[in-house]
């Protein structure tokens, strides 16, 4: 038997299957008196509803997500997996009570026919044939309500097997007289509550297996094994992994939730989220990874990285930062850019904010020093204006560094003039020389032109200028 393309073709196959076997079953039974056939017929009229409802929670299955089900409609199949094993429990039941009776009330001699053992023989050969098709179904499209199909069929099988044993017993012993009357009469009666007892067995399965999933229920060792894979990631730190898993159907969820170092980038913090779904996805493929990053404070810290995100965590912005060992104390001197229209009072609230947070971080021996710098936010009006700029020029010409400035812009603003120089150095001189340069010589132009309101030296490797 060749596996359906859709799950819907395996559950359509499967209810086809059914009716057949029910109707052979019932139809023997019927006319042989056999209490283990008829329960057989019972067995297999289970499975055609069982069937029916493989074939509704499937469809249901497969619908998309939507507001009310954002993880999908999985979840179905577990609920008809359930469902089936409680129709099964219920069946077994009644057989168990009609054995009882039959055994130990009212011993009946079944009537045994070739028609039986045709109806048993072939009822084996479908159950056979149908559990292998819905067994690679269920592998094939991952679906649990297949898989609990599957298992019916294999368990119908097997009981349909002990039905075929008792009969040829009772056929081969009674003109033989092997077995005494009153065990032969109640041959059929014990292999009918063997057949429910077996039903039984599998409803047990099926439904741990069924309410498991539904709780949630994950191998114990999986969020701990995943933790360990991403405590080992680079830039992870170890005892800030938590890790939450859980299945929909046969698809994983993962969220993650990991400390990293403060400091980084936002691009590096991506990097890092990529990294954990792949160590996650290696283990669950295809699952769906959430990452929860959060910046955290290691014993290794920086300083200047603790300075950097107590500004941060108040969203203000600092810069010129410079950090100072003391004998007694660690000194912190920084600018705090705020918005020009803060009245002081305002802005030392932020200062002291700020200074605080410092505080907190590296210690109670901390001195913060804050120069408050005006942060100009908004598009400001200038023009250039060229007789500003060639005096400007003719005073660069006269400073001692002139020989490195390879181009002077001049803009007139409300608040006074804005000079720009663009310096050649060579690249291999050390970043500090240059800053050393451009101090030099921002100084010397305010000393020559005091009315400049602002210098901005841009520097260059030489063969870029």
């Amino acid at each position: 038997m060749t596996t359906p393309s859709t799950k819907r073709g395996a559950a359509l196959a499967s209810v086809g299957s059914g009716l057949l076997l029910t109707l052979l079953k019932l139809t023997v039974g019927v006319a042989t008196g056999s209490l283990a056939i008829l329960a057989e017929a019972a067995h297999s009229a289970l499975d055609l509803l069982a069937a029916g409802i493989t074939l509704l929670v499937v469809q249901i299955a497969d619908l998309p997500p939507d507001d009310n089900h954002p993880y999908g409609h999985a979840r179905a199949e577990h609920l008809g997996a359930l469902a089936e094993a409680v129709l099964l429990v219920a069946t077994a039941a009644l057989v168990l009570r009609e054995a009882f009776l039959r055994v130990f009330v009212r011993a009946e001699m079944p009537e045994t026919s070739v028609w039986a053992f045709v109806v048993i023989i072939t009822s084996l050969l479908i159950d056979w044939r149908r559990s292998r098709a819905l067994k690679r179904a269920a592998e094939e499209f991952k679906s649990q309500a297949l898989a609990a199909d599957a298992a019916h069929f294999t368990n119908d099988m097997l009981s349909t097997a002990v039905v075929l044993v008792a009969l040829t017993l009772i056929a081969v012993t009674e003109p033989l007289g092997l077995l005494p009357e009153w065990l032969l009469a109640r041959v059929d009666a014990i292999a009918a509550a063997v057949v429910a007892l077996i039903a039984l067995w599998v409803s047990w399965g099926m439904s741990v297996h069924a309410v498991r999933a539904l709780m949630d229920d994950v191998p114990a060792d999986l969020s701990r094994r995943l933790a360990r894979q991403v405590a080992a990631l680079p830039d992870v730190i170890p005892e800030s992994v938590q890790m939450r898993t859980r299945f929909v159907g046969q698809q994983p969820y993962v969220e993650v939730s990991l400390g990293t170092p403060r400091g980084g980038s936002l691009e590096q913090a991506h990097q890092l989220t990529e990294a954990v779904e792949a160590v996650v996805r290696e283990e669950l493929a295809g699952a769906n990874v959430l990452v929860h990053v959060v910046p955290a404070r290691t014993a290794a810290e920086p300083y200047a990285t603790a300075v950097y995100a107590s500004a941060n965590r108040l969203g203000l912005h600092v810069h010129n930062l410079d950090l100072y060992q003391l004998a007694d104390a660690i000194r912190v001197d920084m600018d705090l850019e705020l918005p020009t229209d803060l009245t002081l009072g305002e802005a030392h609230t932020s200062s002291e904010r700020l200074e605080r947070a410092i505080c907190d971080e590296l210690g109670g021996s901390t001195v913060v020093a804050v120069h408050l710098e005006p942060r100009r936010d908004r598009v400001q009006p200038a023009v250039r204006y060229a007789p500003l700029n060639d005096s400007i020029r003719e005073v660069v010409r006269q400073l001692p560094g002139a020989a490195s400035v390879a181009q002077v812009e001049t803009l007139l603003t409300d608040a006074g003039a804005i000079v720009t120089l663009r310096c050649a150095f060579p690249p291999e001189t050390p970043l500090s020389e240059v800053h050393t340069a451009m101090a030099r010589m921002e100084r010397d132009l305010r000393r020559a032109v005091p009315d400049v309101v602002r210098v901005q030296i841009d520097p260059e490797p030489a063969q870029h200028a």
